[in-house]
């Protein structure tokens, strides 16, 4: 994850560090090239002044290192910062900055809304509304040129060649305070732009990908976007304190405000660490997806063999001290977020990190999801 850069940007609702793409002739990823990395840029800039060093700090008790984090991305020009992580029932947590926040406080997710929205697909998939197969052009006709080539199993896991809205910021700056902007005049405008690739022939990372399926997620079953996320993740796990905004400013948060109808099913919602340490451990142990689906979710479509960190469909992966880490890192705005999970979903870390122009070395992330006696 070597790359960083400087100030967050307003629309990197998440992308790899180089933008590059490879070539992986079969789906599930056989022989994959190297790739940039699956973490948002900024959050892996502050995470990594943190957590190098950092393993092995309390080696007389299980608890993470939270304290040591928090205080030490506040250090590193984070202005408001969270550390929490959930181990089996027990929490720990902590905050830092000058603008110190609650634990509870909400914030933008950014690119973590993917996992909820390829999790509903995903659904879709297994009550038989939805092929993985299926074209966009037989959901979404009309509305992408090359529509007839690009499938929802290839939406999942960038690998349509469809441009990334977000590399088109004079565009987004353009509608982003219009009241009539919709997610379909987003993939419309994306669609209308250079194929990066054929659809299938290779990776690239585009947030277009998750619109896309957001309005497919709408044309199937006839509601929207919101009420599918509120009744089949949100009111079911009880996450109370996650919603899609409805409204570009958001009581509550310290930003000036967002067109919730841009990042959309790729990048709106706003959460705690709670909330997302609860849907991740829902979704890894089996209470969101069936076991069939969530390997699909799990299944490696390219590898960074430099970094390890490998892409499936809504949800990436990276080989830690102590098994295989799962989750997602999100930028929006001032926010970013970085959710690592284990395997069966009991030990979960979610860092909020608000503000800061931070640079540094790849984050060695074992020493908040590992126990100290697993940490190297």
């Amino acid at each position: 994850m070597g790359r960083a850069r400087g100030a967050l940007a307003t629309y990197d609702f998440h992308r790899p560090l180089n933008g590059t793409t490879i070539s992986t002739p079969k789906e599930a990823g056989e022989n994959p090239g190297r790739i940039g990395p699956a973490s948002a840029r900024l959050l892996v800039a502050a995470l990594a002044v943190v957590l190098v060093g950092c393993t092995g700090e309390e080696p007389d008790t299980a608890a993470p290192p939270v304290q040591r984090f928090a205080r030490q991305l506040a250090d590193a020009g984070g202005d408001r910062v969270i550390v929490f992580v959930s181990d089996d029932g027990r929490e720990y947590e902590a905050t830092a900055g000058s603008r110190r926040s609650a634990p509870d406080e909400r914030f933008r997710i950014g690119s973590v809304t993917k996992t909820f929205t390829a999790a509903i697909v995903l659904q879709l998939v297994e009550e038989g509304l939805l092929r993985l197969d299926d074209t966009v052009e037989r959901h979404l006709p009309g509305v992408v040129p090359s529509g007839t080539e690009i499938t929802i199993r290839q939406l999942l896991a960038h690998r349509s060649g469809l441009a990334n809205i977000t590399d088109f910021p004079a565009w987004l700056d353009q509608v982003s305070r219009s009241p009539t902007t919709r997610p379909v005049d987003t993939l419309r405008y994306a669609a209308s732009q250079p194929m990066a690739f054929a659809p299938g022939a290779e990776w690239g990372y585009s947030n277009t990908n998750y619109i896309a399926l957001g309005l497919v997620i709408e044309k199937v079953t006839g509601e929207t976007y919101r009420q599918q996320l509120e009744k089949r993740i949100l009111e079911p796990l009880e996450l109370d304190d996650t919603e899609l905004p409805q409204a570009r400013r958001v009581e509550g948060l310290d930003d000036a405000g967002e067109n919730p109808d841009l990042p959309w099913a790729a990048g709106a919602l706003v959460s705690t660490t709670r909330d997302i340490a609860r849907f991740f451990s829902a979704l890894l142990s089996g209470d969101v997806v069936s076991e069939s689906s969530l390997a699909t979710m799990k299944e490696r479509t390219v590898i960074d063999p430099g970094t390890g960190f490998a892409s499936g469909r809504g949800i990436f992966s990276k080989d830690v001290s102590c098994g295989r880490a799962w989750g997602h890192d999100g930028g929006i705005l001032d926010y970013t977020t970085l959710v690592r999970a284990t395997e069966d979903g009991e030990r979960i870390a979610v860092v909020s990190v608000h503000g800061g122009a931070l640079t540094g070395e790849p984050p060695n992330e074992s020493a908040l999801l590992c126990p100290p006696a697993a940490s190297p």
